[in-house]
């Protein structure tokens, strides 16, 4: 599978497969974990050894060739992407790096926008794709959009080249098409409460996702005595936290594949980070370091970022603020509803192990000690 896109974890439109991804993830993180802790206890013992060889740089035994070809590749443009899921901060993400671009003129890019609105796309596209310093990626390792590819060659009436163009694209990355130069932050959260901030979210109706009132057919989640419905009619209409949350699940099943399995690219990818939302901006001074912007201007940038830290604003701000479910006093039952045991529970269980939201889950979800 290739990394930073998981075209095969978004193939399998299943309820089971989920649950498996989930799965899958914290059986790498175990393994990531374990393979930590063996190479921490190697690097002891070999300190220990009188005699150890001294290890020579890679880069001492590379040829002219080589050289010129690293030197290249340090040459290229630093890209910075940022890589967000559904209720994993995405408006805050384009708040804050919009505003710090826009402050100390880098090029921001919002990647998403134009493939979920294509009819606002510019003649320009292709230049501001390649200018891009800063990029928002709010669907991280969902293949890249399809603008990305030439229009001629997507649209060639030669059925191979398209069909190369089209597998190319699905198995294609951010990281991957811009070679390798990049750095990435990835806003991870604690699964209960993004699918919690999810249900709270969807049932507002907010004006900017239309589909929640697309009407809907052939599923059980839509159909009411025969009748079909919208999401935001079905969600509504659930008075039991555990189905409102089933609900949520099925419809963020891809975001919460590619959370799991991204987060453990970025673990063993030396050029990424996993950034939790929730104390994003206690660390925001090493995370810009991390992306490389200028020392000098760290300082300042924590300011301009700062303006958009809900810990600052007014308590009316944050109370008319259709993102911000934190403070709303239906999450708790919510959040009880996923303890019971279920599908639900597992899947949950696992993430946040993938996640490092928990070493140990048998105290909050006891599934997960008999699903290992």
């Amino acid at each position: 599978m290739p990394k930073y896109v998981y075209r095969d974890a978004m193939a399998k439109y299943t309820e089971k497969n989920v649950k498996e991804i989930a799965k899958m993830s914290a059986s790498a993180r175990w393994g990531i974990l374990s393979e930590r802790r063996t190479s921490f206890f190697l690097r002891k013992r070999r300190k220990k050894m009188k005699n150890a060889r001294r290890l020579i740089a890679a880069s001492d035994n590379l040829d002219d060739g080589a050289r010129n070809q690293n030197k290249k590749q340090h040459q290229k443009k630093l890209r910075r992407i940022i890589g967000t899921h559904h209720k994993t901060g995405t408006a805050l993400m384009r708040d804050v790096f919009d505003s710090i671009s826009r402050e100390f003129e880098y090029n921001f890019f919002n990647l998403r926008y134009y493939e979920d609105y294509p009819y606002l796309q510019p003649g320009s596209l292709s230049s501001i794709i390649e200018d891009a310093d800063v990029i928002l990626d709010y669907h991280f390792s969902k293949p890249i959009p399809s603008y990305f590819i030439n229009a001629e060659d997507w649209y060639s009436s030669d059925r191979r080249v398209r069909k190369f163009n089209k597998q190319e694209r699905e198995c294609q990355s951010l990281a991957s098409y811009y070679g390798g130069s990049y750095r990435i932050i990835h806003l991870i959260r604690d699964p209960r409460d993004a699918l919690v901030s999810g249900v709270l979210y969807h049932m507002q109706n907010p004006e900017d996702e239309s589909w929640l009132r697309e009407i809907r057919v052939g599923d059980d989640l839509y159909d009411n005595n025969s009748s079909s419905s919208s999401y935001v009619q079905s969600i509504r209409r659930l008075k039991n936290p555990l189905d409102a949350i089933a609900a949520e699940l099925k419809i963020a099943d891809d975001e919460l594949r590619m959370l799991g399995l991204a987060a453990q690219d970025c673990e063993i990818d030396v050029r990424a980070m996993n950034v939790r939302l929730e104390s994003f901006f206690d660390e925001l001074d090493d995370i810009l370091r991390f992306l490389e912007f200028p020392e000098e201007n760290i300082e300042e940038m924590v300011r301009v970022a700062n303006l958009h830290n809900a810990k600052t604003w007014e308590k009316n701000e944050t109370e008319n603020h259709v993102h911000f479910t934190s403070e709303n006093p239906e999450r708790h039952k919510y959040i009880e509803a996923m303890y019971e045991e279920g599908f639900v529970n597992k899947t949950v269980s696992y993430l946040r192990y993938a996640l490092g939201y928990t070493s140990n889950t048998s105290d909050a979800f006891p599934m997960f000690a008999n699903e290992r």
